[in-house]
């Protein structure tokens, strides 16, 4: 699991700069704490291992049942997703409940959007081993947004954040995807 982390570059002064700008609660409300010399994650009991882009991308605890409820279906931890992914989500959250008054509908979902497994070349398997990106011919038929921002070393960003009672997020720190036919 060493080669698949690199050790966090996290620290109380980066997280209180995502509280500074409103994307992160203080670290009392929040639950959230720094990875203090750990090569790789550890969380204790009721933490989940997440990233400080994800915050940057619209990401929030309490973590919204369709994210949960996607994270079940595909057989991914949050950790396993990538940045630009939790924009897309957050993103497809706010359309339906804020323009179109609905739920986040999962099969509107799934016809928009598939789950693709990185590449075998370079890079961990386990954070940012998947991403979500449109179906093909679907480009056309969605918003018109940049999705795939040029991330440099947000991998090394990791810190620990307290899970919501009730919530059900996987966070397998040593859980590498598999690809599913279906």
């Amino acid at each position: 699991m060493v080669k698949e982390w690199k050790k966090s570059q996290s620290s109380t002064r980066s997280l209180n700069d995502l509280v500074g700008m409103g994307l992160l609660h203080n670290q009392e409300l929040g639950g959230w704490r720094t990875p203090e010399g750990e090569s790789y994650p550890d969380p204790r009991a009721g933490e989940i291992v997440v990233f400080e882009d994800f915050f940057k991308r619209c990401f929030g605890i309490p973590i919204h049942r369709f994210l949960q409820d996607l994270l079940l279906y595909y057989e991914i931890g949050i950790c396993n997703l990538h940045p630009n992914s939790i924009l897309l989500i957050s993103t497809f959250i706010h359309l339906c409940e804020a323009y179109v008054g609905i739920e986040p509908h999962f099969n509107l979902f799934r016809f928009l959007f598939c789950l693709r497994k990185k590449g075998a070349v370079g890079g961990s398997k386990i954070a940012g081993g998947v991403y979500l990106n449109l179906r093909d011919g679907m480009k056309n038929r969605y918003l018109n947004c940049p999705w795939n921002t040029s991330l440099t070393e947000w991998y090394k960003m990791w810190f620990y954040i307290r899970e919501e009672p009730g919530s059900s997020t996987f966070c397998d720190v040593g859980y590498i995807p598999e690809k599913r036919v279906s």
